[in-house]
């Protein structure tokens, strides 16, 4: 009767100590959900002093030039009515620069700048998609060569044409091209009309930012271009036949056919040029601090998961109480992990600002651990799986075609080691 009564009780402070488990762990769980919020906070810290970054570089381009988007040239040729009028494209046309870079700073932040003087130079004959009806229509007295920038205050000199042989000055009279202010010169079409050709030779002295845009106005349009920085990016609709790309710089070259293009030698709308294929470099310096953080605390519910997850059977092992308390506190340590990263990575590199940012907080949590648990061992195993969570999220980062691949694994094994580890606990255990 007294062994019923007694294994009764035993059962009891059993099931009594079970419950107590059971809402401690629900606890911890709450605790984690509950570390979303001051994650949230960081995210929109992050998104702020992106939108900082972004201002700042408006504020540079507005100083020293926008990216330069260059038209032309092309020939224009009034008609007698205005749906009469036509824009004679050249039938080659070459684009060559060399881009020099420079630094500008504002507050943290740096940008990359530049000055370019372009050679455009090229051949104008009549078109044969030109018909005789639209000629007869045509004033060729008129004339004029047009060529356009997005912004005139881009130009560091004043552009020099040379016509067939003739030197040309350029003047502003309200012509538009490609939907751009243009400069217009009045040419002699003459010789084309003959059946000649009209060769022209044209300088820009250019200054602008984060990129350069060239349209290919030609029927057979070659573009070469130089310059002194070492992380440009090619896009638009044409990327380089050739490039190469070393820490010195980059040159590349392009080459655009006819038939590449989405519009005819002979145009009648000087907007058909405005969203037409472009040759784009981008020449910015890159900016991906705020973007990999971004990335970096969207594993930060798991970092927090798996640590309270270790925590807990360490507690369990070594029969150590840990006070709910405590546990926020590990897991504010994990939250400002983030704030310390986007921190030092404003001014030193991201790997860099990385190693700090996870010692700092491996350091923290791993001598906190100590003065609670009283036992070096489970505070460096603590330590430990920390160094190899943050290990295993930035190689998850720089694996970028394989992140989700590497990522699952990575998950699977972990969950794996919790499951064999969960083995080694009695959880029924008086």
């Amino acid at each position: 009767m007294e062994n019923t009564v007694q294994n009764t009780r035993s059962n009891d402070s059993g099931l009594n100590k079970n419950g107590k488990l059971a809402i401690k762990l629900l606890i911890i769980i709450g605790l984690s959900l509950l570390l979303l919020i001051p994650q949230a906070v960081i995210q929109s810290i992050v998104d702020e002093r992106h939108s900082s970054e972004s201002e700042a570089s408006f504020e540079i381009s507005e100083q020293w030039g926008a990216s330069c988007h260059l038209v032309g040239p092309v020939i224009f040729i009034p008609g007698d009515k205005t749906e009469n009028n036509i824009y004679i494209l050249p039938e080659t046309f070459e684009a060559n620069g060399n881009i020099a870079t420079r630094t500008l700073h504002r507050g943290i932040y740096d940008f990359s700048v530049y000055e370019a003087p372009m050679q455009l130079s090229g051949t104008f004959v009549l078109p044969k998609e030109l018909t005789a009806e639209q000629l007869s229509h045509l004033k060729t007295e008129r004339a004029r060569l047009l060529f356009s920038v997005n912004d005139f205050r881009s130009f560091t000199d004043n552009p020099t044409l040379t016509y067939g042989n003739t030197p040309n000055e350029f003047s502003s009279e309200g012509y538009k091209l490609g939907g751009h202010n243009a400069l217009s010169s009045r040419v002699d079409i003459q010789p084309i009309l003959n059946g000649g050709k009209a060769a022209f030779s044209l300088t820009v002295p250019l200054k602008g930012s984060n990129q350069i845009t060239i349209v290919p106005v030609g029927r057979t349009s070659s573009v070469s271009l130089t310059s002194d920085c070492p992380t440009p990016s090619f896009s638009g609709r044409y990327l380089p036949a050739e490039r190469e790309v070393t820490d010195q710089g980059f040159s590349a070259s392009w080459k655009v056919l006819g038939l590449n293009r989405d519009f005819p030698q002979v145009l009648t709308r000087s907007d058909a040029l405005e969203d037409s294929g472009t040759i784009d470099v981008s020449l910015r310096v890159p900016v991906e601090q705020y973007q990999q953080t971004t990335r970096t605390i969207k594993y930060a519910y798991l970092i927090i998961l798996l640590t309270f997850a270790v925590v807990f059977f360490v507690e369990i092992r070594r029969k150590t109480p840990i006070h709910p308390i405590q546990y926020a506190l590990v897991g504010l340590a994990l939250v400002l992990f983030y704030t310390l990263l986007l921190s030092f990575s404003e001014h030193l590199s991201f790997l860099l600002s990385y190693f700090i940012a996870a010692c700092m907080t491996i350091a923290l949590i791993t001598f906190f651990m100590r003065a609670l648990l009283k036992h070096w061992g489970a505070a460096l195993c603590i330590g430990g799986l920390l160094t190899m969570l943050y290990l295993f999220i930035y190689v998850i980062m720089q694996l970028e075609s394989y992140a989700l691949l590497v990522g699952s694994l990575g998950i699977f094994v972990i969950l794996a080691i919790a499951m064999y580890a969960s083995q080694k606990i009695n959880w029924y255990q008086k």
